[in-house]
């Protein structure tokens, strides 16, 4: 996972000397909170009977996230940039079409790096008889779990702290209704880690509304013995599930038939 490989944090939880010539003392720098490096996703779709899932995309990272991005990109070339989101897109969705890419604030200072996109994605919802099965947490479809060994001998550290916000519109198919409605539960640890999320549909049932937050690294816990592996692998694993969540849609009958 990107975020545990990526340089540390800039001059956060770093030892600092404070200078005074009577008493000089060392301390450590604090972090930031999650929501000041934030991954904030947004798409509008339209789900076909065929299980075609397509629309616009527009994701902004902010913090250290943004940092990491534009100095991932900055050497690259503008053809380089949309490859690597491309290739991004489809290592977990094989048959993603990607479109009308645009990179925004790659080396602007304070902007978010943003990446706006058009995506279609064939076979995206598994149809089975008069039902559609979807995974509407499409940001996390195809990502395999963060930790997938049983045992850890090392401590088990993040760079920095960071949250997720996603919220995500998809038109439904015309004569398809949501059929299973339940949601997966929220979680939290403590003031480390808090997860939730919220689906439902418009008044006219025509579009449903996905959203999505998890942060971690709350209260600067970034840091832990491997004695911990098994209850910090434990948490990602259930984020892992939650995130797979599926739920249907079913055809309704059309009048006189």
């Amino acid at each position: 996972m990107w975020r545990m490989a990526c340089c540390a944090g800039q001059e956060e939880g770093q030892d600092a000397l404070i200078s005074d010539p009577k008493e000089p003392t060392w301390t450590r720098t604090p972090l930031s909170s999650p929501e000041k490096s934030q991954e904030k996703r947004t798409g509008k779709f339209r789900l076909l009977d065929d299980g075609t899932l397509e629309g616009d995309v527009k994701i902004e990272y902010t913090g250290h996230l943004g940092n990491d991005k534009k100095e991932y990109n900055d050497d690259d070339s503008p053809a380089q940039r949309e490859e690597t989101l491309r290739d991004s897109v489809r290592s977990r969705l094989s048959t993603a079409e990607v479109s009308d890419i645009k990179i925004e604030n790659i080396t602007d200072p304070v902007k978010p790096f943003t990446y706006s996109y058009h995506v279609r994605v064939p076979g995206y919802a598994q149809r089975t008889g008069k039902r559609l099965f979807l995974q509407p947490a499409f940001f996390e479809r195809g990502v395999g779990p963060m930790f997938s060994s049983s045992t850890r001998k090392q401590q088990i550290y993040f760079h920095y702290p960071w949250s997720e916000s996603d919220e995500l519109e998809i038109e439904l198919p015309a004569g398809f209704t949501l059929d299973n409605a339940d949601q997966p539960a929220p979680f939290s640890a403590t003031d480390i880690s808090k997860y939730a999320v919220s689906i439902g549909v418009t008044k006219d049932a025509h579009t449903l509304i996905f959203k999505r937050y998890f942060f971690f690294g709350g209260g600067g816990n970034i840091l832990f013995p491997e004695s911990n592996y098994a209850a910090v692998k434990g948490l990602f694993d259930i984020l892992h599930k939650n995130d797979e969540h599926t739920i249907s849609l079913k055809q309704t009958p059309t009048p006189g038939n």
